[in-house]
């Protein structure tokens, strides 16, 4: 596993409401109309001791993906655990975003509104993946801004690497056609990724392939970064 990275911060313009966590039941409409941005950064290793953040993040990725690919799998399934959260927050390798007003200086004691985590994969590729978004923040800006935060830190990590290069998966069910995953593809493909390979999912993650409800494709997309 590479070194943990040099700490790097970015204040995005996605504008977003202020809301209650996720798991929370509240309905205070007046917090909501208070507009904020995101503010993405990677935490220091440390926060992997912050048992509430890292609880919150792992609600928040696996309530993300159960709505997200619900029809792809024929039973519940948790798309990570507390522990892989930790280890990601200690490698230095999982950007949080947390809602940020102008003049706060206590965003990061906010609950996270989303994250992405990044790695790299080889002497010139960079990956990234497990991208969640607070629905209450979609269409915000805030997945876009991720997006781009990681294929910053890949760049940075690849620097001076021929053809550099930035990838990511996607599980598509081909019995079917699942609106939400043509919706990530065409998003993606705005971006700037296409389709490059198919990769074996039962061999990438053998416990999820035991609880889909059909086939499915395990495509990677992938990105050229310049320099």
């Amino acid at each position: 596993m590479p070194e943990n990275p040099l700490l790097q911060s970015t204040t995005t313009p996605a504008t977003t409401a202020a809301h209650q966590p996720i798991s929370s039941t509240s309905n205070d409409n007046e917090s909501r109309n208070v507009k904020y941005k995101a503010e993405i950064t990677v935490p220091p290793s440390s926060a992997a001791d912050d048992k509430a953040l890292v609880q919150a993040l792992t609600l928040l990725v696996n309530a993300v993906y159960s709505e997200a690919e619900r029809e792809i799998y024929s039973a519940e399934f948790s798309r990570t655990s507390s522990s892989d959260v930790a280890a990601l927050l200690r490698a230095g390798e999982l950007a949080v975003a947390h809602p940020f007003r102008s003049g706060d200086q206590t965003s990061a004691c906010a609950p996270p509104v989303g994250c992405i985590a990044m790695k790299q994969a080889g002497p010139s590729t960079g990956e990234f993946g497990m991208l969640a978004v607070d629905p209450m923040h979609r269409s915000s800006g805030v997945g876009r801004d991720l997006v781009s935060f990681a294929e910053g830190w890949c760049r940075r990590r690849l620097l001076g690497a021929r053809n550099a290069a930035v990838r990511l998966e996607l599980l598509f069910p081909v019995h079917f056609q699942h609106e939400g995953k043509m919706r990530l593809h065409t998003w993606y493909e705005k971006l700037g990724y296409v389709l490059v390979e198919l990769r074996d999912f039962e061999k990438a993650y053998p416990r999820l392939f035991e609880l889909l409800s059909g086939p499915t494709e395990f495509r990677v997309y992938e990105k050229k970064l310049e320099a």
